[in-house]
């Protein structure tokens, strides 16, 4: 803990600018409070601040020290929140961000099956395509269909599942074809959604227009799907799961691969490792074995 105290005041020194202003409002003498910090810099073998006319900035030592103290700083405060709910009888949060384009069926289920599990437990579902709310550190996970990725982020998991095209079960004449398919109204997940990426490459491909389109989020697909005269077109597992009943159509779209990802070198929470066995059984028990 000794340790935590000084990574906290070297934040409040970097803050404010100067050693005297971090006292006072430590409540201690700026001597004392400089003795403290040019003993972690002996300890440390650099100096971490550059003593400056009017105050202090940090050295290049300081600059790498201080990214490191963040991310130290932040999974403290992990830990102890967590520990606090244990003391207080309650079991944490959950934060999870969802692709637009993989956010119902099989995944909603997961959730439900976890909060199910596991009610004591808040529940966050943020939908955002891209990585950064991993890196702005608002999501214990994100699961995303064919991520951009780098350094701050790592896939904790990943599956191929095939696109597919759905219409209503009442449809009079389901189309059998991609050509036949653009004669229908389409409902597509957004750009830049890994389902919106391929099937557009798929189009073009073929030399062919999507035609009229309804862009939505998959957990909207269920509402307007039930009308004859659309064609759905998201990962299968969309409509697998409790996701109301549809009509498969017979037409090869290619694939995603499904990733669940977490930041870098950041410790997972217990309910983001428990969410996460959730979901790989419920995708195991949805999806067909590989042949």
């Amino acid at each position: 803990m000794r340790h935590l105290k000084i990574y906290r005041t070297i934040r409040l020194i970097q803050r404010t600018g100067s050693i005297r202003k971090a006292a006072e409002i430590l409540s201690i003498s700026p001597s004392a409070l400089n003795r403290s910090v040019q003993s972690f810099e002996e300890e440390l073998g650099l100096p971490v601040f550059d003593r400056v006319p009017g105050g202090v900035r940090l050295t290049m030592a300081g600059e790498l020290l201080l990214d490191l103290l963040d991310r130290h700083l932040v999974a403290f405060d992990d830990l102890r929140a967590q520990l606090g709910h244990l003391r207080e009888g309650v079991s944490g949060t959950l934060s999870i961000g969802l692709g637009a384009d993989i956010g119902a069926g099989v995944v909603l289920q997961a959730v439900r099956a976890f909060e199910d599990a596991f009610p004591g437990v808040s529940v966050t579902l943020m939908t955002d395509d891209t990585t950064q709310p991993l890196h702005r550190r608002e999501v214990d996970l994100a699961i995303l269909t064919n991520p951009e990725t780098d350094d701050a982020v790592e896939v904790v998991h990943a599956l191929r599942i095939p696109i597919t095209a759905h219409c209503a079960q009442t449809e009079d004449a389901p189309p059998k074809t991609l050509w036949d398919m653009v004669d229908h109204r389409l409902l597509l997940p957004p750009l830049p959604t890994g389902t919106r990426t391929v099937f557009s490459h798929a189009l073009r491909r073929h030399r062919l227009d999507p035609g009229t389109t309804t862009t939505l989020a998959a957990a909207q697909v269920a509402s307007l799907l039930s009308h004859p005269g659309r064609i759905a077109v998201f990962p299968e597992t969309v409509f697998l799961g409790d996701a109301p009943a549809t009509l498969r159509l017979p037409v090869a779209l290619g694939d995603v691969q499904i990733c669940v990802l977490r930041a870098a070198r950041v410790p997972l929470i217990r309910p983001a490792q428990t969410f996460l066995t959730i979901l790989q059984r419920s995708l195991d028990a949805a999806l067909p074995a590989p042949v």
